[in-house]
């Protein structure tokens, strides 16, 4: 047992060590570049500041230079992107956690059908992921001889 788990530690040491970042220039970026799109979002923040409950469709009516400065727009706020789904829980979350009677819920909270295929996925990949699990669990536990029939 003591020779398994040496050699599993081994595999995973000499993955760990083998894996590398080839292409450098994914790690560089423009720093006047990224300061200059930072003062624009402070231009946004500081009106944001000075008039209270501004939304992004208020932003956009006002202070429509503002607005394509920073580049916001609604499909870009994070209410419209990540939290969609019932109770502000991401639709994949429900598949993924609840399996099948998420995507239940979530079919019949929004009656949205990417919504119930995103639940759908978020269910096939967490039965995938724990499928996955078990196997490993049943090969590191028992040594693989739960398999020999």
């Amino acid at each position: 047992m003591k020779i398994k788990s040496l050699i599993l530690a081994g595999f995973f040491a000499i993955a760990g060590f083998s894996a590398n970042a080839s292409n450098s220039s994914l790690f560089s970026y423009d720093k006047a570049a990224v300061n200059a799109k930072m003062n624009n979002v402070s231009a946004v923040e500081t009106y944001v500041n000075q008039n209270d409950g501004v939304t992004v469709s208020s932003l956009n009516a006002d202070g429509q230079q503002l607005v394509a400065a920073a580049n916001l727009s609604e499909e870009n706020s994070l209410s419209s992107s990540l939290l969609d789904g019932p109770a502000g829980v991401p639709s994949f979350i429900w598949g993924c956690v609840l399996g099948w009677i998420g995507i239940l819920v979530v079919y019949l909270v929004t009656q949205d059908g990417d919504e119930t295929k995103k639940a759908l996925y978020g269910c096939l990949i967490g039965w995938g992921l724990g499928f996955l699990l078990y196997i490993l669990f049943v090969v590191v536990i028992f040594g693989g001889s739960f398999f020999a029939f």
